[in-house]
């Protein structure tokens, strides 16, 4: 039998024929099993982390903890042993009240929808500007359509839209990334999908790098308020932008490229969203690159609901 020995981001195999460094990235082993991103370690008593945060948020939507959800602080205390503990019994998985493999794949495959559903507010009701409101799907290689709606709650214009973030390998891949093969990487995980939920929006200048987020204005996603956005945005997550891109061999309708959570959109159509949002009273803040706390009241809102 081989023996796995996590160093960092080097896995050591010991076997018969030797020893052979193999690297692993976001994955993890324990007893063979691999750990789903975000997850790459068994958190335990005494643990803390954000990977321990994750946990517990999305461990309080399971239904044997009803009426018994545990604080999300990001230590793995008595109650969160006991809290997993109760999942693993209820599930028939392996009861050591530890985040093993095994608990955190069933966790990732059950327990990350929230559900979200947009309610139809125009947004001038609730004080913004705008809205862009997406469906999307939960492969996220099949492209959606997004709304820019006016204050008022009418719908300006529809747009095409790619929500889909690194490959489900939590790897790099070479830019543009075309790979339509796969669902997208988690939204729990950096680079991951663009996370569902709702979230306050704003136009800011163009970003410095034309060749990946395009010359014109982008708008940013800048603090989750409901859904998983909600728990995500900006202390997990952050960077989320509506953009396009100067993307080599690409053509309107092909497929866009993926990217690091971000949303994608043609070209001409960032141009347009910019242009119309200042044409109805938007103002482009200058561009902050990401820094925290975004300094400027947000004019807009961003819905991101599941379609399937």
């Amino acid at each position: 039998p081989f023996a796995f020995i996590h160093l960092n981001a080097i896995t050591v195999m010991k076997g018969a024929v030797g020893i052979v460094a193999v690297v692993f990235v976001g994955l993890a082993l324990a007893n063979g099993q691999s750990f789903p991103p975000p997850f790459t370690r068994i958190i335990s008593f005494g643990d803390s982390g954000k990977d321990v945060s994750i946990y517990q948020y999305l461990v309080n939507r399971d239904a044997a903890l009803v009426g018994a959800q545990i604080a999300v602080d990001g230590q793995f205390g008595a109650a969160s042993e006991a809290a997993t503990r109760t999942l693993q019994k209820a599930h028939k998985l392996t009861v050591t009240g530890s985040v093993t493999a095994e608990t955190a794949s069933y966790v990732m495959s059950h327990l990350t929808r929230d559900n979200y559903r947009d309610n139809g507010t125009a947004p001038g009701d609730l004080g913004f500007l705008y809205k862009v409101h997406i469906k999307a799907y939960t492969n996220r290689s099949i492209e959606s359509t997004g709304h820019l709606i006016a204050a008022n709650g009418t719908v300006l214009f529809d747009f095409p839209a790619r929500l889909h973030g690194w490959n489900t390998c939590d790897c790099p891949k070479p830019w543009p990334n075309f790979d339509n093969t796969n669902d997208g990487l988690t939204s729990f995980a950096s680079n991951g999908n663009t996370p569902t939920g709702l979230i306050l929006f704003d136009l800011n200048t163009p970003e410095p790098d034309p060749k990946t987020y395009g010359p014109y204005p982008v708008n940013r996603a800048v603090q989750g308020l409901e859904g998983n956005a909600g728990f995500l945005i900006p202390n997990y997550r952050d960077g989320i932008l509506l953009h396009t891109g100067s993307w080599p061999n690409w053509t309107a309708p092909s497929p866009m490229p993926n990217s690091e959570g971000c949303i994608h959109t043609w070209p001409e159509f960032c141009d347009k969203i910019a242009d119309t949002l200042i044409n109805i009273g938007v103002v482009a803040r200058p561009n902050t690159g990401g820094k925290l706390p975004y300094p400027y009241k947000s004019q807009g809102l961003l819905s991101i609901e599941l379609i399937d």
